[in-house]
């Protein structure tokens, strides 16, 4: 998978997320499955590409995965600086004065591309458990609320939405060790082939 892939993917995840979740709902109330609509039509496809662009320019996914992301970066930063050798300086050492060296790397060494396309792979998923988080939750407040105006079958949405967003939480977590896991297996490879390279930046960083 292409980084340009993955963030496509990101867009209409959200999107397949919503109205699935949604359809589901409204099998659970209505107790009738719902006529699945033809995406290829205009409409519909509109009511697809809306929803996802307006989840997608909000910073719920950023806000759900900042923890996760955070330890992942932290994972690569460091293991770049042990790779040289050199006295960790976090405050000189950062992942923002890092990251571009890391991605260079990566897209000039055909090993470590191919280690990033899974790489891209697994982080999709680890967005898309964070993306079934924030929905499932949502969805789980709107049957909270339905429950309070004693609609019918609004326990049962309820205990669904919440289970959805258990496993999505357990799912976030496996895929963000994956992705660190990865990252492991893309600062060995760096240690060997690269390490020169890390110690120039570092000692550009150093001056």
């Amino acid at each position: 998978m292409t980084l340009n892939t993955m963030q496509i993917w990101r867009l209409l995840v959200p999107a397949g997320l919503i109205i699935v979740y949604g359809a589901a709902a409204w099998c659970i109330l209505m107790g009738r499955f719902l006529q699945t609509p033809d995406f290829s039509k205009a409409p519909y496809l509109v009511g697809v590409v809306v929803p996802a662009a307006l989840y997608y320019v909000t910073p719920l996914r950023t806000w759900v995965n900042k923890g996760q992301h955070e330890r992942i970066a932290e994972n690569l930063r460091a293991g770049m600086v042990r790779i040289a050798g050199y006295e960790d300086k976090p405050d000189k050492y950062t992942w923002a004065n890092l990251r571009s060296l890391f991605f260079k790397l990566v897209d000039d060494d055909k090993s470590l591309s191919t280690k990033a396309s899974i790489a891209y792979f697994n982080g999709l998923l680890w967005t898309g458990f964070a993306d079934s988080m924030i929905i499932a939750a949502g969805y789980s407040l709107v049957s909270i609320g339905l429950l309070y105006f004693g609609t019918p079958h609004a326990a049962i949405a309820l205990i669904s939405f919440v289970t959805i967003l258990i496993v999505s939480y357990f799912g976030n977590k496996v895929t963000t060790g994956r992705q660190i896991t990865i990252g492991n297996e893309q600062l060995e490879h760096i240690r060997f082939d690269h390490q020169a390279a890390i110690e120039r930046r570092l000692n550009q960083l150093d001056k």
